[in-house]
C-alpha cells in the first residue's frame, strides 16, 4: 500500500492510501492547510493549532453539507426537467396523432 506525505499546519503526516491515490491525498491535504493558513491569519496571534483544525474540520464540514445540498438541488431540477420533457413529448404526441387522423378523415372523405 502506497504511502503519501502530507504536510498540514506546518507538520507533516504519513498517510498509507490505494494504489494511484497518492496525487489526491496530497491535493486534499494541501486543501486542508490552505484552509488552517486563512484561518491563522483570521484569529489572533498563538490560536492553539488543535483549535486550528478544529475550526478548518467545522468550515469544511459546512462546505461538504453545502454541496451536498447542491447536488440535491440539481439532482431535484434534474428529475423535474425530465417529468417535463415526457410531459411535453406526450403532448406532442398527442398533437400529431389527432392531426394525422384529421387529414385522414379528410382524404378518406375526399375520395
Amino acid at each position: 500500500m502506497p504511502q503519501v506525505s502530507v504536510q498540514i499546519a506546518n507538520r507533516m503526516y504519513e498517510f498509507a492510501c490505494g494504489e494511484g491515490e497518492e496525487a489526491r491525498v496530497q491535493e486534499l491535504g494541501a486543501y486542508v492547510d490552505g484552509k488552517i493558513d486563512v484561518l491563522r491569519r483570521q484569529l489572533p496571534p498563538g490560536t492553539p493549532e488543535v483549535k486550528l483544525m478544529v475550526f478548518a474540520a467545522l468550515m469544511l464540514a459546512d462546505e461538504s453539507r453545502e454541496a451536498r445540498g447542491l447536488a440535491r438541488q440539481a439532482e431535484n431540477a434534474r428529475a423535474s426537467a425530465t417529468d417535463n420533457a415526457e410531459t411535453l413529448a406526450s403532448a406532442l404526441e398527442e398533437l400529431i396523432t389527432s392531426r394525422v387522423d384529421k387529414i385522414q378523415k379528410k382524404v378518406a372523405g375526399a375520395a
